[in-house]
């Protein structure tokens, strides 16, 4: 309900006057476990980004899904890939203001060929691949990653807030996290890997990046032992204790983040689109 919606946003903290047009009401993201009393049983997009993990190490997932049906499909035949990425933001009424998400967007120029950063290849003639290594980092998490960097940071500034980013990786999150991040205005990433468990190029990818706000850490273990760890950490009512000591909150890149989800299903409608044509 409208009331619903604008308690929410009240919560989240924030600024409503940073919109530049539309509407304020927004879809509510709601818990996978239920609610322990303790964390908002309903939150914002923003907020699912910013604190991703919900009640009993569940997460924030939308209300309901979005009708993507054959209008839209229709309407998008001829798009590029920016404007049904920005349809699809759309449909799921985010508290994001549209400056932000074209700001967002506007790093997919960055890949190979701008005007198609994700190509639909033919293999054979009833066989086509989506390919998804077109980014910087050759990692096909840059198609989520790039914006989800660019919107994290921009509400973390607009908040007057300071973020710890955690990522946990076996060969491909890790560097393009670490590359969307980069010298980025209130937030620090901290990545685990495991020391011996990645490709020689993605372990080089992670330890010469050299940008102040950015912490590559080898575990003794494998990627399981990585992703429970930065599970661990971010249920940690100690860690976060020490943390705001430091005025700093924490969230995540994996995709425990609605915000890696959200930004990964666009090149799913994209391929098949590509397909039809």
């Amino acid at each position: 309900t409208f009331a619903a919606q604008s308690t929410c946003q009240v919560q989240s903290g924030y600024n409503l006057n940073h919109f530049d047009s539309g509407s304020i009401l927004t879809m509510n993201f709601i818990e996978t476990r239920g609610n322990d009393g303790k964390r908002p049983a309903y939150v914002s997009f923003s907020q699912a980004i910013l604190n991703p993990m919900a009640s009993f190490g569940g997460l924030y997932v939308p209300e309901y899904l979005p009708d993507l049906g054959e209008s839209f499909l229709d309407k998008h035949l001829d798009s590029d890939y920016k404007t049904l990425a920005r349809d699809v933001l759309a449909a799921f009424e985010l508290d994001i203001a549209p400056s932000v998400i074209d700001e967002a967007l506007a790093l997919y120029d960055g890949f190979d060929d701008p005007k198609h950063p994700v190509p639909v290849v033919r293999v054979r003639d009833d066989l086509y691949v989506s390919e998804l290594y077109h980014g910087p980092t050759r990692a096909f998490k840059d198609m989520a990653l790039q914006p989800f960097g660019k919107v994290l940071s921009s509400l973390a500034q607009a908040r007057a807030e300071h973020y710890l980013i955690l990522a946990a990786t076996s060969g491909d999150t890790g560097p393009a996290t670490l590359e969307t991040f980069k010298g980025r205005d209130n937030v620090k990433v901290a990545c685990l890997y495991p020391d011996g468990g990645t490709s020689d190029v993605q372990r080089l990818q992670m330890v010469t990046e050299d940008a102040p706000n950015l912490q590559v850490i080898g575990i003794k273990g494998d990627f399981d032992d990585a992703q429970s760890a930065l599970k661990s950490l971010l249920s940690s009512e100690t860690f976060h204790a020490r943390l705001a000591e430091k005025q700093t909150l924490l969230s995540a890149a994996n995709s425990v983040n609605f915000g890696r989800i959200i930004f990964q299903q666009i090149y799913h409608i994209h391929s098949y689109l590509e397909l039809v044509r």
